[in-house]
């Protein structure tokens, strides 16, 4: 991992750290991709992820391209506490 996505990837659990400081044990994370519910399918993934987790690349699924977002859920499945994934059509 480079130094600048370890360091993106700190940024981004500032509030996580916060939320952990308050006594909460463990965030679900969310994404959802798709249409929107109006107007077509959507596909909602959550996990919960160990507190000292750092999986390069985790961001914004629209953000991410395909082949990437392929291996970072592989990551994810293996690393988390618990996951699901949920296709509403």
């Amino acid at each position: 991992m480079t130094e600048k996505e370890e360091q993106r990837l700190i940024k981004l659990k500032e509030i996580d750290r916060k939320i952990f400081e308050s006594g909460a044990n463990y965030i679900c994370g969310i994404d959802e991709a798709g249409r929107g519910p109006l107007a077509g399918p959507v596909v909602v993934a959550s996990a919960i992820l160990p507190k000292d987790s750092m999986i390069e690349g985790v961001n914004d699924s629209k953000k991410v391209s395909e082949k990437k977002r392929e291996k970072v859920f592989e990551e994810i499945i293996q690393k988390s506490i618990s996951y699901g994934v949920r296709n509403y059509r």
